[in-house]
């Protein structure tokens, strides 16, 4: 079973102010098949699809507890720019 948290040496569960940086990479990581990725890459980088985008997006959305549109990780400059909305979103809640 996964654990619950966002790393081993977390006692932070991910959906309650989680590391959302690590939870953006992991799941680009998972959806795309490659990786590590860094927060400095675009999307597009590494032939992220729109198709990719909303599997990602459900993902993080999973895993923080807010609804993130799939348009959030299209139009952002690279993932650092997607971790932050996806952070204030969090937040504004």
């Amino acid at each position: 079973m996964a654990s619950p948290y966002a790393n081993s040496e977390s006692t932070t569960p991910v959906g309650q102010g989680g590391d959302v940086p690590e939870i953006v990479l992991s799941a680009v990581a998972e959806v795309t098949g490659n990786g590590p990725h860094l927060l400095s890459e675009s999307f597009y980088d590494f032939g992220g699809t729109s198709l990719d985008a909303i599997r990602v997006c459900l993902r993080v959305s999973r895993e923080v507890g807010v609804e993130i549109a799939p348009e959030t990780l299209l139009d952002s400059e690279d993932l650092a720019e997607f971790a932050a909305l996806v952070t204030a979103a969090r937040d504004a809640r």
